[in-house]
């Protein structure tokens, strides 16, 4: 965001009489006041982005584990499966 420039910035670059300064004072104080308020938004939305970015690698950290405890949990209920197979449902050779 390099090429925004600030109100300031702006008014800086258009050079203008004292009578436009006049006749636009309402609106540049309003322009002020919306690019105060622009910057707060713009730090609460990268720290949300931060807070849900931590949060986000916590869930997957759960996701990881719970995987690993399913297929733990899978692999358990498959070798009771087999147990309890009767005797005569076994392929022999």
């Amino acid at each position: 965001m390099s090429n925004v420039m600030t109100v300031d910035e702006l008014l800086a670059s258009k050079n203008l009489t004292r009578e436009e300064w006049e006749l636009h004072k309402d609106l540049i104080e309003d322009c002020r006041k919306n690019e105060v308020r622009i910057n707060e938004c713009c730090a609460t939305t990268r720290e949300n982005i931060e807070k849900m970015a931590g949060i986000l690698d916590a869930i997957s950290v759960k996701m990881v584990a719970l995987s690993v405890a399913l297929e733990t949990v899978i692999g358990e209920a498959e070798e009771v499966s087999l147990r309890m197979l009767p005797e005569h449902k076994f392929f022999r050779e």
